[in-house]
């Protein structure tokens, strides 16, 4: 630490880097990217490790899929609630840089089913960690206004990361095996350890100069206006203005101060509000769910789309540029969605999110319907692409929900929010894939992925609904 302080004295440079919020926004970026790419690396392999060389049947590709949602769960369980009970995010970003050095040696050794299997569940232990840090520190950081289109651009990594990892994946297996795809994960976790060392800085930190900044910048009359702020028992930060005073100090640039932020010496005194009290505000709940679903469906596609292509079309080569072909879509419309997401919710209110996410919902089943009654591979592609956007109409409203309600209702509880996100995510991944996987081995695809996915988008779509049907019989 010592010498971490003289090098920030000598290089002044590399402290105001440390201390930008955009820094803080650049590493989660970067970390969801390196997070997805180790995840798809073996996406579009699995069949070829697992069926050729290991002979194991192909429910087995559902089961890997549930070890990693598995540790995924635990991952963000061991990370949400000790992160705001202890307040920092730095040391458990650095444990999940560790973990995916941990999964990579252990992928690098791999011989045997039962080793792949703690490959997967160590990987998802790392990615339950990285990804409840990484939106929570940027919840940290940004204020209500911005959270919408700052997410959807951290998930633009985490897209063209699916973009190009299957087909890097396919590439380095067919050339060096499975230690040429092992020693890349090695290779990112050691990145990772590096940047945190060097330019990673405490989240709550930068936070509390943010705070200082836009405070002393604050007019008296903005000052007042603070104070008629949300009260964590409300269901509902939709009442929360957006507008506010722009920090325009160059360290801080593009900060607003949108939603009371904690400042020093008030995290200890800020509400602290248990997981399942979270889970029982209507905002926390219903982007959990839209969550669930969305991750339900990509998942259990990841699965069977590799199988569904070999048995039915013939293409068992045609697997990477499948899903870099999806990633593409993805990394496409990310930006677009986020940023129509807070114009819509800038406009009208809060409330939009959940008509977004209502879309969302019933427009998967339409995309599925075309995926699995598709006789070519020109027209699967169609829905897949279609399905881009609708489980971004699910997935970006709903992550940004987590950072608006805990800023606005000034709770101590940004990581624990976020690690209910990971959490649904993870327990998506573990739900359905396995039941996807056999029921293909019994039905084959078009049935099953109709039948899981519109059950699934059907009773989404119904929470959804919930909130503006009580907003319009409030005002009646």
């Amino acid at each position: 630490m010592a010498r971490l302080n003289w090098a920030l004295e000598r290089f002044p440079l590399l402290k105001r880097v440390r201390q930008s919020a955009s820094t803080v926004w650049a590493i989660s970026s970067l970390f969801l990217f390196i997070d997805t790419f180790i995840y798809s690396l073996t996406v579009a392999n699995l069949p070829d490790i697992l069926q050729s060389q290991m002979h194991v049947s192909q429910s087995s590709n559902g089961v890997i899929t549930t070890m990693f949602g598995i540790g995924g769960v635990i991952g963000a369980l061991a990370s949400g609630m000790p992160s705001d009970r202890l307040g920092f995010r730095w040391p458990f970003q650095l444990i999940a840089a560790v973990l995916y050095i941990v999964a990579g040696t252990v992928f690098y050794f791999s011989q045997h089913y039962y080793q792949l299997l703690l490959f997967r569940l160590i990987n998802g232990m790392a990615s339950g960690v990285a990804c409840s840090m990484l939106y929570t520190t940027v919840g940290d950081v940004y204020p209500a206004d911005l959270l919408g289109f700052k997410v959807a651009i951290v998930y633009f990594c985490n897209n063209i990361a699916y973009t190009i990892g299957p087909i890097c994946g396919q590439r380095l297996f067919e050339l060096h095996g499975v230690r040429g795809t092992a020693s890349i994960v090695i290779a990112f976790g050691i990145v990772e350890v590096v940047l945190l060392l060097t330019v990673g800085e405490e989240s709550l930190t930068i936070r509390r100069s943010l705070s200082a900044c836009a405070k002393a910048t604050e007019s008296p009359a903005q000052k007042s206006s603070t104070i008629n702020t949300l009260s964590p028992q409300s269901s509902s930060a939709d009442d929360v203005s957006h507008k506010g005073a722009l920090v325009t100090d160059s360290a801080t640039k593009g900060f607003v101060h949108g939603c009371p932020s904690i400042s020093s010496g008030e995290e200890d005194s800020a509400v602290r509000m248990p997981v399942w009290r979270l889970l029982t505000q209507l905002p926390v709940l219903v982007s959990t769910l839209s969550i669930f679903v969305a991750t339900c469906i990509q998942c259990t596609l990841e699965a069977l789309v590799p199988l569904h292509l070999s048995d039915y079309f013939n293409r068992s080569d045609s697997t990477g540029i499948t899903f870099v072909i999806f990633g593409l879509a993805l990394t496409i419309l990310v930006p677009l969605i986020g940023k129509a997401n807070d114009r819509l919710i800038e406009k009208y209110g809060d409330h939009m999110r959940f008509h977004v996410m209502l879309f969302g919902s019933l427009a998967t089943i339409a995309a599925i319907l075309v995926m699995a009654l598709a006789n070519s591979y020109a027209l699967m592609m169609v829905g897949y692409v279609l399905l881009a956007l609708t489980n971004l109409c699910m997935y970006v409203p709903a992550q940004s929900a987590y950072g608006e309600l805990v800023n606005c209702t000034e709770t101590n509880a940004m990581a624990q929010s976020c690690s209910i996100s990971v959490i649904a995510w993870a327990v998506g991944a573990i739900a359905m894939p396995p039941i996807g996987s056999a029921l293909y081995a019994s039905s084959g695809f078009t049935k099953p992925i109709i039948g899981l996915s519109a059950s699934t988008c059907i009773v989404c779509a119904a929470a959804c609904l919930i909130y503006p049907v009580r907003k319009l019989l409030g005002k009646q």
